[in-house]
């Protein structure tokens, strides 16, 4: 071992040469653990791989992805740290031929995480190719649609904002009939918003802070999750979450009501930067000078707002019954709601516990914006709004969130770049500990619940906190640092 370290240190690997070895470690594992049992050119005729490659597999599987990520989540942390060595034009070209070649190689894992591609996929025909509405018809109206055994929730509205259905229809329309083109197709779709984050935050750290910008492209390029969630499985969450990163941008160039429109534009994806708004029109009032100029802005954006939102809705409108709210209010899974919910329903039924618990969370949710909103800094606030953004997304992600889903934390790793280091620090832990609800946890307490209905009141509580506990710990301990360094942003 001592010579070893006398040869390393006089023969010592140039950082160029260790990032490259990262990504060929990364690559081994990607193809060997994920590509080659899993191959969509293969498996792409047999529905419901969310089950058959994953449930039904057994320990086997769940060892072979768990070691797997293990391996690739201490091969990016390397890389990332690596990358701050690197500030040349070779380290750019291996973070950008290492992001490529990764998304390359999970465009054909076929999607086995979650039916929710296919879901999607069977919302944007029924408006692309049947010409109805998916916020009225449902899957199940098209028994004979080549998609139909794929999807899993045949009974359900779409549950995404117009804009979102838009594209799809209008993917699902050029894809055509044929399974694979449609999952590439499908996948390509939130991967570009994807590519385009990584885009806006070098933009951004170009302006901010130039010797982080590779490591932050690196960061969201290479993230494992972003990559297995995004180009593997097709969720849709980036094409919302690259919202957050444009209107940062814009607050940087102080456009404030385009910062506004494109979390607007992303409400419309997915419901989330709703929350974001308040934080974004404070910002705006308090840079403008004149009160002309803010009345300006205030009107503006929300004359724009509405216009946006109107023109989205106006294809699909068929009452407030499009928003599908009471699907969402009655959705839980591993969170402090579910667990609540779970503890009142003998008491109060199911129906009357759900609104009281969706109902509450909001409540506590929109208290907690508002405090952040009205604690951002005027004169830093381009600093200030990422660092904003995220304590509203992981309040919501950790105390709020009615239905937690492992995806739902690539909204932290698009902040993640832009983040100080400790909130950066715990928007990647979170991002790389939740892989374990699905490997691990969902395994032993989900399935129990499914075959046992009456454990769920005590094991849903441990399932909250297996799934969100180490987050917890963590957020609570970047709290009290932060309180003893007298940390401005907290």
């Amino acid at each position: 071992m001592q010579s070893l370290r006398l040869l390393i240190k006089k023969y010592p690997i140039p950082p160029k040469t260790q990032l490259a070895l990262m990504v060929l470690a990364s690559l081994f594992i990607y193809i060997l653990a994920f590509l080659l049992p899993t191959n969509l050119l293969k498996l792409y005729a047999q529905p419901r791989l969310d089950r058959d490659l994953l449930f039904y597999q057994g320990t086997p599987a769940y060892l072979r992805l768990g070691l797997s990520f293990i391996g690739v989540w201490v091969l990016y942390w390397l890389g990332y740290r690596i990358s701050n060595k690197v500030q040349n034009r070779s380290g750019w070209v291996i973070v950008v031929f290492g992001m490529f070649t990764f998304i390359v190689v999970f465009l054909f894992v076929a999607p086995f995480d979650a039916a929710d591609i296919y879901d999607n996929i069977m919302h944007g025909r029924i408006l692309g190719v049947h010409q109805a509405n998916p916020f009225q018809q449902v899957i199940a109206d098209y028994p004979n649609d080549p998609f139909h055994e794929y999807a899993a929730w045949k009974n359900a509205r779409s549950a995404y904002g117009p804009l979102w259905e838009l594209l799809a229809g209008l993917t699902a329309r050029l894809a055509g009939d044929g399974i694979i083109a449609n999952v590439l197709a499908f996948k390509l779709l939130p991967g570009i918003f994807h590519l385009a984050g990584v885009v806006v935050v070098v933009l951004y750290l170009r302006q901010t802070a130039p010797e982080q910008a590779l490591g932050g492209a690196l960061l969201l390029g290479w993230n494992p999750l972003m990559l297995y969630e995004t180009w593997g499985n097709g969720h849709n969450d980036v094409a919302m979450a690259f919202w957050f990163l444009a209107a940062a941008w814009w607050i940087l160039r102080r456009h404030y009501t385009l910062a506004a429109l494109s979390l607007m534009v992303g409400a419309l994806i997915k419901f989330i930067p709703i929350l974001l708004i308040p934080t974004v029109l404070l910002i705006g009032w308090r840079s403008l000078e004149t009160i002309r100029a803010r009345l300006l802005f205030l009107v503006n954006t929300a004359l724009l707002s509405l216009l946006i939102t109107a023109a989205s809705y106006y294809p699909f409108w068929n009452g407030f019954a499009t928003l599908s709210f009471d699907r969402r209010m009655q959705m839980f899974s591993a969170s402090i709601p579910a667990t609540i919910f779970q503890l009142l329903k003998p008491t109060l039924g199911l129906n009357d516990a759900a609104r009281l618990v969706s109902l509450s969370a909001l409540g506590l949710l929109a208290v907690f914006v508002l405090i952040q909103s009205f604690r951002i800094n005027e004169k830093e606030s381009s600093r200030n709004f990422p660092q904003t953004t995220f304590y509203i997304l992981a309040f919501y992600l950790l105390i709020t969130c009615l239905w937690f889903q492992q995806w739902y934390t690539l909204w932290l790793v698009c902040l993640a770049p832009l983040l100080l280091k400790p909130n950066r620090r715990l928007a990647i832990l979170f991002s790389f500990w939740v892989v374990t609800k699905q490997l691990v946890f969902s395994r032993i307490f989900v399935a129990t619940m499914f075959f046992k209905p009456e454990t769920a009141i005590y094991l849903t509580p441990l399932h909250t906190l297996a799934v969100l506990g180490v987050p917890w710990i963590y957020a609570v301990w970047i709290l009290k640092t932060n309180r003893k360094r007298k940390d401005k942003y907290v």
